[in-house]
């Protein structure tokens, strides 16, 4: 089977900066050594990762309600995003999002969450390494006002969590998860919005010959 250009480009190119951004924060995170969020047992590797599935919960419980919003920013918000996941990953398998919601997961928290914040912390409180790495973050996701400050609360909490928990993985685990669910709820209702409104359209003509 062949997949289109675009297609492939955007997969591609989602893939190439979000790992991009996990080989910066290596290269800082060598720089400037950080192991302390890395070290972990194989019994707190089970427990980190279970508490990153249950931080997912109110990430998905905000997102439905956007979803659902009778609110004009949140229906603009959701026509943004989907016109970006439109054009970046037209038609996009299940395993090609969760690939992409992975990469973004490590390849995000391992920069902004495990080198940023804890650099920022160490240069003054951790506090302020928790604001400045969510403000940059946020700034990273910058597609709308709106998604700016979502994505900015929404790195406060996976900073929060880094900070109570002094692990990375529960952050990595809700990030990826998270964006794996909302991708393919996106896609997927874009997909069955187009077939809905080729239908209509179908029927519409047949009536206009008939």
């Amino acid at each position: 089977m062949k997949w289109p250009a675009k297609r492939i480009t955007g997969i591609y190119l989602a893939i190439l900066v979000e790992g991009a951004l996990g080989v910066a924060a290596l290269i800082l995170g060598w720089i400037f050594p950080l192991r302390e969020q890395f070290e972990a047992s194989a019994r707190e590797l089970g427990w980190d990762t279970a508490l990153g599935v249950a931080a997912t919960l109110p990430l998905l419980v905000i997102f439905w309600w956007l979803i659902h919003a009778d609110w004009p920013a949140a229906s603009r918000l959701r026509q943004q995003v989907e016109h970006l996941i439109a054009e970046l990953f037209p038609h996009a398998s299940t395993l090609q999002l969760m690939a992409i919601a992975a990469v973004a997961g490590v390849g995000e928290e391992l920069l902004f969450r495990g080198t940023i914040q804890p650099l920022i912390a160490r240069w003054s409180t951790p506090i302020i390494g928790l604001v400045v790495a969510s403000l940059i973050f946020g700034a990273f996701h910058a597609v709308s006002l709106l998604y700016f400050i979502l994505a900015t609360l929404v790195g406060g909490y996976f900073g929060g969590i880094v900070l109570v928990g002094r692990s990375l993985l529960p952050a990595i685990v809700a990030h990826a998860l998270y964006d794996f669910i909302a991708l393919v709820y996106l896609s997927r209702s874009m997909t069955r919005g187009y077939a809905t409104r080729a239908t209509s359209l179908e029927e519409e003509n047949a009536g206009i010959r008939d």
